[in-house]
């Protein structure tokens, strides 16, 4: 019995064409083709413009859903937002309103009492804004420049403030010009006390070896002084307004056989490299100096 012999090949209806191994071979010269082209003659462009353009409708379909839930989801996030905003702005107005009706109640007490001590109202305070220009370099010495003067209605006198606290006071006033005397030098002293229980006290300045610093004296050795307590102005002798803040203590040293306690500050405004300063009109200005007349 003969038995057929099977064809391993497929029958014509099932051809598919050139291999497999040789369509690669055809579609990797024909992309490595258009990409040098593309490269060097730019030909592809129009033809990826085109297909963005035609594809871009399905591609808005697509993000579509995507674009509305965030939205969705930014509205109600936006919405939680300002409640809370909202809920946060009522708060503070409650707490500012509260504060308004005590200062304003403070205020008329404050006024009665002054009534009925027969008490002299503050002085207003005003300031002129000016820029600094040189720095003296004495060692003995720690004085400012300022760009202005007389003309701009500097007095001998006033002291000079910038944003962090007390700098100095005025002492010498030319027409274009003024000359400031820091707190941190040995000739300067101002009247302060402790923000925090009111303790009292003189600050001096060049105290001790550290260049600059600050020595609070006549402080007994059991005064209630601590590390970082602030010192303000306490408005004695009619020189500097009361309330400006002025150095910060940084040491307090309590000697068994000293009556006094050492207590050494920091200035809180910027001494050594500050540029911009505010100089308030004193309460009481310096007088000039008498000039010595010759004698005939």
């Amino acid at each position: 019995m003969a038995f057929a012999t099977l064809e391993r090949s497929p029958p014509p209806f099932f051809r598919q064409g050139p291999s497999a191994a040789v369509r690669l071979a055809f579609f990797a010269a024909l992309s490595l083709l258009l990409m040098a082209l593309d490269a060097r003659w730019h030909l592809l462009g129009p033809l990826r413009q085109g297909l963005d353009l035609a594809l871009a409708p399905v591609t808005q379909a697509a993000r579509a859903p995507l674009l509305a839930w965030d939205a969705a989801a930014g509205r109600f996030e936006s919405v939680a937002r300002a409640r809370s905003e909202l809920a946060q702005q009522q708060r503070l107005n409650l707490r500012l309103s509260l504060q308004a009706q005590r200062a304003a109640d403070l205020q008329r007490q404050n006024a009665t009492l002054r009534a009925l001590l027969a008490l002299r109202a503050s002085v207003p305070v005003h300031a002129t804004a000016a820029q600094i220009t040189a720095q003296a370099r004495d060692p003995f010495s720690r004085k400012l420049l300022l760009d202005k003067g007389r003309a701009g209605g500097i007095v001998a006198g006033a002291p000079v403030i910038d944003g962090r606290g007390l700098l100095g006071q005025v002492t010498l006033v030319a027409p274009l010009g003024a000359q400031v005397t820091l707190i941190t030098d040995r000739d300067s002293s101002v009247p302060v006390e402790v923000a925090r229980n009111r303790v009292r006290g003189v600050l001096v300045g060049d105290a001790g070896s550290t260049p600059g610093s600050l020595q609070l004296q006549w402080q007994a050795n059991d005064s209630d002084l601590r590390v970082g307590d602030i010192l303000v102005t306490s408005g004695l002798g009619s020189v500097y307004p009361p309330g400006l803040a002025v150095a910060r203590i940084t040491r307090v040293t309590r000697q068994p056989d000293s009556p006094f306690a050492r207590v050494l500050c920091a200035p809180l405004a910027q001494v050594d490299n500050g540029r911009y300063v505010l100089v308030l009109t004193p309460q009481h200005p310096l007088a000039p100096a008498p000039v010595a007349r010759r004698r005939k």
